[in-house]
């Protein structure tokens, strides 16, 4: 499939000067022809992305380059849009060549990924900018005009940056919409009558200085990982879910890796559920993760029946610091988990406005691990999170019937603790391991 195809401005040699060519950009290979009505008759030249690096000019806004291993090319568009559209495509394709299209969030999220690279170029086109801006200011004669030309470019890019993020968000949301049936709105519709929520029944501590899950403290008799829920309450989202962490079974502290990935698999729709599109980059990324250890666990599969097994694998093998580990990929879902748990009790214990237990249960589980870009994506995010009452409507209450929102507090609850008990197990395990939960 063509992905960017159109007229740009090729430097041939000091006698031809700048001459037009049309250009398609198609499954990572670019490639001219003399003009668009000589297609037929054969190509020009052609580059392949995954060997070339794309060089943004830096005086000349409408020029960037293609370097290669054998020669560098010279090309120009008409307008400064034209470039940044140009520049932003091929950073993409080359971004999705080299990293591949095994990340899950391709398949969790097909939109996610492609968009996730064009931020990734625009962050670059937006750092150049900011740098050729300091070195103007710098200069004893500062240019007025270049730094005119230099502030609209930053302005431009800004907004793109803001569209690209917005498009990542909507075909996520699209998606997430397509396979549940329904609408995962993250606020509530015109005329929604408000509710009132009473205090969450059978809850003792607190957010501030909530103690550490002790497994043994929750694990049932037969020891499945979570309290079992009364039979008399109402069916809330939580009822819905085939397989939950309170019914997952540990023998002697070993997680059985099958299980755990069918009840780790509600965490991305789940996530997406209470927080709408605040959520979708943890969901991405916590679906990626999944994927990652059951790619290890379809290697081999008799040697990886329980988690610990498969780490100990890896252990054996020195494969632990492998790219795609599952001991990479288990530890972050651990931290993910962690903060899941504790936003979980957060909505329970919370007044309507979350933003505030968003930030302090990121700030205890995620942000220590995270870089610059990622505190930014979720700063944002604890400032668009749902209202409480939107997600006691989305987890199945229906603002009328206290049963009902009993039901939804408890099913909170012991999903909570359950995941509690596994993240624990977890923790145990590295420490005793002396991998690092750092």
């Amino acid at each position: 499939m063509i992905e960017l195809e159109g007229y740009l401005w090729k430097w041939t040699n000091y006698f031809g000067g700048w001459q037009q060519r049309w250009f398609v950009l198609k499954e990572g290979t670019l490639t001219y022809y003399q003009d668009h009505n000589t297609i037929a008759t054969g190509c020009r030249g052609s580059f392949k992305l995954e060997a070339s690096n794309i060089i943004v000019h830096p005086v000349d806004p409408l020029r960037f380059d293609l370097n290669t291993s054998t020669q560098r090319i010279y090309l120009k568009t008409d307008t400064k849009h034209l470039r940044q559209k140009w520049v932003i495509q091929l950073g993409t394709t080359k971004a999705n060549i080299s990293e591949g299209l095994t990340d899950a969030a391709v398949t969790l999220l097909p939109s996610f990924h492609e968009h996730k690279s064009e931020l990734r170029t625009l962050k670059s086109l937006l750092t150049d900018q900011i740098d050729k801006l300091y070195d103007i200011c710098n200069d004893e004669d500062i240019d007025k005009e270049k730094l005119r030309e230099s502030r609209t470019m930053i302005n431009e890019l800004c907004e793109e940056f803001l569209a690209t993020l917005n498009d990542c968000t909507e075909g996520v949301m699209k998606t997430e919409v397509g396979r549940s049936g329904g609408s995962i709105s993250g606020k509530s519709p015109a005329g929604t009558p408000t509710m009132s929520l009473g205090t969450p029944p059978c809850l003792t501590t607190s957010v501030e200085g909530r103690e550490p899950m002790n497994s043994d403290e929750n694990r049932t008799s037969d020891g499945c990982a979570g309290v079992k829920r009364p039979e008399k309450l109402p069916l809330t989202y939580f009822s819905n879910i085939g397989d939950r962490f309170e019914d997952l079974r540990m023998d002697q502290d070993h997680i059985p890796t099958v299980a755990f990935l069918d009840a780790a698999v509600a965490l991305p729709k789940l996530l997406v559920t209470v927080g709408g599109k605040s959520l979708i980059t943890l969901s991405a990324d916590i679906g990626n993760n999944i994927q990652k250890i059951r790619n290890r666990y379809d290697a081999e599969p008799r040697k990886s029946s329980s988690l610990q097994s498969m780490i100990h694998l890896e252990i054996s093998t020195s494969r632990t610091h492998a790219k795609h580990s599952a001991t990479t990929a288990l530890l972050w879902l651990f931290r993910e988990m962690s903060f899941v748990r504790e936003f979980l009790l957060g909505i329970i214990e919370g007044e309507s406005n979350l933003s505030g237990t968003f930030t302090e249960c990121y700030e205890r589980t995620l942000k220590n691990y995270h870089n610059v870009m990622s505190k930014s994506v979720y700063t944002v995010a604890g400032k668009t999170i749902p209202y409480k009452e939107d997600i006691m409507r989305s987890l199945g209450y229906d603002g009328i019937t206290s049963s009902i929102l009993d039901a939804v507090y408890a099913d909170m609850k012991s999903y909570s603790r359950a995941i509690g008990v596994v993240t624990f197990t977890i923790e145990q395990f590295y420490i005793n391991n002396k991998l690092s939960i750092k």
